[in-house]
């Protein structure tokens, strides 16, 4: 606004100059009257410059205690926000802590049934296994007795050579097709001997296989030997 001010004075001042200047031109030498008009001219102009002045002085005042006003509302306004937020903040604090409150108690809850859970899982794991400890000890002594039996059985020279004969046989026609084995195969044409299995090799040039004899004995007595010696 200030700035306003001055330029409406200079302009004012400029426009006194120019007036007093045409007339100056149009006014000849001899003229008394140019005198009292450059008088009057004068005073207008310190009239213009006072009240110019005085416009300016009730502006800044007139400025100032807008900017008062303002600063003035501004403080209400943000005590206002202050108090709002203030209690907003508190009533945060209240829920937040009664939401607090109710989880704590849910999971406390929870916790104490997923505890009294996994109590009642752990005895029943238990209790399973103890059930299935009886029942492996069953199973033990059902094979102990089934191992005496089958220690039995291939104590008899005669029933040891059947069963591993009939074991090899088994073992033969799950790995191999009938074409690759042979059972009860002659090897050698300069004597009558017979091995139980003879499986199929390719041979020479001419195409004639090599049969690989297999025996199918079970050496019972070897083989307890060997474990015992191992045990000690």
């Amino acid at each position: 606004m200030n700035v306003v001010y001055l330029v409406i004075g200079a302009l004012g001042t400029g426009l006194l100059i120019a007036i007093v200047f045409l007339l100056s031109r149009r006014s000849g030498p001899g003229d008394g009257g140019l005198a009292g008009k450059i008088e009057l001219l004068e005073r207008v102009q310190e009239r213009g410059e006072r009240l110019l002045r005085d416009e300016m002085a009730r502006s800044r005042e007139e400025g100032a205690n807008a900017a008062k006003a303002q600063r003035e509302e501004l403080t209400r306004s943000l005590e206002s926000v202050r108090s709002i937020v203030d209690l907003r903040l508190k009533q945060l604090q209240e829920d937040h802590a009664t939401h607090i409150e109710k989880m704590r108690s849910t999971v406390d809850e929870k916790l104490q049934g997923t505890l009294e859970k996994r109590l009642g899982e752990a005895f029943k794991a238990v209790s399973d296994r103890l059930e299935q400890v009886h029942q492996g000890l069953g199973a033990m002594q059902q094979l102990a007795s089934d191992v005496g039996g089958l220690q039995r059985v291939l104590t008899n020279v005669k029933t040891r050579g059947g069963w591993s004969e009939w074991q090899l046989g088994v073992l033969l026609e799950e790995m191999l097709t009938p074409d690759q084995f042979a059972k009860n195969m002659k090897t050698r044409d300069d004597t009558d001997e017979r091995v139980e299995f003879a499986i199929k090799l390719p041979g020479d040039e001419n195409g004639a296989p090599v049969w690989l004899p297999i025996d199918a004995k079970f050496p019972m007595e070897h083989y307890e030997r060997l474990t015992t010696a191992q045990e000690n």
